[in-house]
């Protein structure tokens, strides 16, 4: 008995239920697959839910605080200014899984703004914006696995 059940330990209890009570029942090989898929889209959860708020976070600092370094080095275009104001305008301070994503979609226009601001630079922004970037993909990657997405 869980006396105080986290997300990720009821998402693994129901992903051995299904795989000690349900996954022995089922012959279909079609149906096999799509328990597979489910299993699968229950780790997802469970990583999710460990993980996404810390990740979304620390993203979101990284981000402002290289847009900021770019700002006070004289290197930020208007649109970078512009888009670390609508960051610091409308995020919040709440850890709410919505507030925090919200947060996210702000700091990824920041990103953008950097990114498009340093396509073509080999300087300190142009790489550190890059890195964030392929950290953020990284994550992304870390989330999902190993997926191949199965029919019925």
């Amino acid at each position: 008995m869980m006396s105080k059940p986290t997300t990720v330990q009821l998402v693994t209890a129901i992903r051995e239920n299904l795989s000690a009570a349900i996954l022995p029942a089922i012959s279909d090989p079609g149906q096999q697959k799509l328990l597979a898929m489910i299993d699968h889209l229950m780790q997802t959860i469970a990583v999710r839910a460990e993980h996404e708020i810390d990740w979304m976070v620390t993203h979101n600092r990284a981000v402002v605080a290289l847009a900021q370094d770019m700002v006070q080095a004289a290197e930020a275009p208007a649109p970078v200014i512009a888009a670390l104001a609508r960051y610091r305008e409308n995020h919040s301070a709440s850890l709410a899984a919505s507030a925090v994503t919200a947060d996210y979609a702000l700091a990824a226009e920041v990103l953008a703004t950097m990114l498009e601001a340093t396509i073509s630079d080999t300087g300190e922004f142009g790489l550190a914006a890059r890195e964030l970037l392929e950290r953020d993909v990284a994550h992304g990657v870390q989330i999902v696995g190993e997926f191949e997405l199965v029919p019925p």
